[in-house]
């Protein structure tokens, strides 16, 4: 079928020169966190000296995109669109000669994840998608210059036929209704930023992605390895000495450490063990606790019969099953669901839905995913993001989920802010955040492994590389976030390969001073 583009324009990237060589690719991706390992395999494996850079607009689309002429979702398609629209005779044959005149098309990965290089033999590397509609797209991207030599408009191109996809679901869905499509674009949403950081490449700890607790009080981090039955913990002041404790058994999958000022409570397999910050015994008693909360005012516990809830000052309790609040039997610990209490003290819930139990025991529960639904970004849907509740205050907590960033405040009516954070900072998704008193603002993990910060009220955004640039072949699968200050307000984060890194404050304070705020136009 002939394929037919129309309104279809080009702009050269980045500031005017097209033509690029490897190491100014390398230099101009560091800008979008792109500078890693998985770059360098892509222009080793298609090695040219010089490379072509731009940005495609495309408004509407006839041919095999779908069949409602929506325009596709990876780098394939616009090599498709290239191939039939600005390929000279020359370009089109070096890129056939280069490919094989076999290849009959691209096949999809049908197992792992999605990383930046979706095909191994496409030699187009998508930088940035600037634009989504229905029936319009746009991105950044960089190819081989010599497929691009002396192009013009052309007609159509038997050339189509070979660089279109053999098998995918994802790439004929309408755009947001696949996972692996969201994925693709989630890794290119986050735009240039000049803003560069680094991390302390010596105070690295490696938490094998087990799920980690905090102890602010002593400034350690602790995770249970039921594998080798043991409790692990760091002290952040010396993140190389890794401290292992075989004696405290057994360690299961749903085991669980609650940190107070002065004890730890681990909850093993079916008992309960009260030790002092040095793991010494004060006490211990069977129970079928699956997950705990205490403050002044609560006290509550969730077991194999569900929530107990307590007001300590008068003794009056309730019991809820877990269907009342909207939580699963498999859902029900610390590792899926957020625990805390705002300033009317109502306890709020949160893991695949929200929760908020006043203090008259009055229950609210709230799908985020249904309420705001015409809100939610459509390239948010199905993703896999572990939730996470950040307290700011009593008055205001932010929630963090695969439906994007809520905020709470004294009214417990839930607004969501996805789409304020992304006009602000340009990324597409945020996995967790800290509040920084002394900086008077929020710090995030963001988007391609980037550092975010904002204002309080959310009107200017700071968006930071990281000067080493890591990835993960299943970034996409699993994404390991925490975030948390440290006594002396260095900030500690993980998010790819199970690993946790630490900010120093120093570097937090000068680099922010210097730091250009993220505009659209920041070219």
């Amino acid at each position: 079928m002939a394929t037919q583009t129309f309104n279809l324009q080009w702009n050269d990237i980045p500031a005017g020169k097209p033509i690029l060589s490897k190491s100014e690719i390398i230099d101009y991706c560091r800008h979008f966190g792109q500078a890693t390992q998985e770059l360098q395999d892509f222009l080793t494996r298609f090695d040219f000296d010089e490379w072509i850079c731009m940005e495609l607009f495309v408004d509407y689309v006839y041919g095999k995109t779908d069949k409602k002429g929506q325009v596709g979702s990876d780098a394939v398609q616009y090599l498709s669109l290239i191939a039939t629209t600005f390929f000279s005779d020359e370009g089109e044959l070096a890129l056939q000669k280069y490919l094989g005149f076999g290849k009959n098309g691209f096949d999809y990965p049908r197992e792992g994840d999605v990383s930046f290089v979706t095909f191994e033999d496409c030699p187009l590397w998508m930088v940035q998608i600037t634009g989504k509609k229905k029936q319009y797209s746009s991105g950044i991207f960089f190819m081989p210059a010599v497929f691009w030599k002396d192009a013009n408009m052309t007609g159509e191109s038997y050339a189509y036929e070979k660089y279109t996809v053999k098998y995918s679901k994802w790439y004929r869905d309408p755009f947001g209704k696949s996972r692996l499509q969201n994925e693709y674009w989630l890794n290119r949403i986050g735009g240039y930023s000049p803003n560069f950081i680094d991390r302390e490449s010596c105070a690295v700890i490696d938490f094998e992605k087990h799920h980690v607790y905090f102890d602010k009080w002593e400034s350690r981090l602790l995770f249970l390895d039921n594998k080798n039955q043991a409790i692990v913990y760091y002290r952040l002041s010396e993140p190389q000495k890794r401290i292992e404790l075989k004696e405290i058994t057994p360690v299961t999958y749903d085991s669980f450490i609650i940190a107070t000022q002065g004890a730890y409570a681990i909850y093993l397999e079916n008992q309960l063990l009260i030790t002092n910050k040095s793991f010494e015994k004060i006490n211990e008693a069977p129970t079928k606790i699956v997950n705990y909360f205490e403050d002044d005012y609560w006290k509550v516990i969730l077991d194999n019969k569900g929530v107990l809830m307590t007001k300590k000052q008068s003794n009056e309790e309730k019991r809820f099953r877990y269907s009342e609040l909207k939580i699963s039997a498999y859902s029900n610990n610390p590792k899926w669901l957020s625990i805390g209490v705002n300033s009317n003290q109502s306890v709020i819930f949160f893991g695949l839905n929200l929760s908020i139990v006043d203090s008259s025991f009055n229950v609210t529960n709230i799908d985020l995913g249904k309420v705001f639904k015409k809100e939610i970004p459509l390239y948010l849907n199905s993703i896999m993001q572990n939730k996470a509740m950040t307290i700011l205050s009593p008055d205001r907590q932010l929630l963090f989920s695969g439906n994007g960033v809520f905020e709470l405040g004294k009214d417990e009516v839930p607004k969501i802010i996805q789409n304020k954070l992304t006009a602000i900072t340009g990324e597409g998704v945020f996995y967790n955040a800290v509040k920084d008193d002394a900086l008077q603002g929020i710090w995030f993990i963001a988007g391609n492994d980037r550092l975010v910060f904002t204002d309080g009220h959310f009107e200017i955004g700071y968006v930071f590389n990281f000067s080493e640039q890591i990835s993960d072949p299943r970034f996409n699968m699993y994404r390991h976030c925490n975030m948390f200050l440290d006594h002396e307000q260095n900030l500690w984060y993980s998010l790819l390969n199970g690993k946790l890194h630490k900010i120093n404050r120093k570097e937090l304070e000068t680099r922010l001073k210097t730091a250009i705020p993220y505009s659209n136009s920041t070219l």
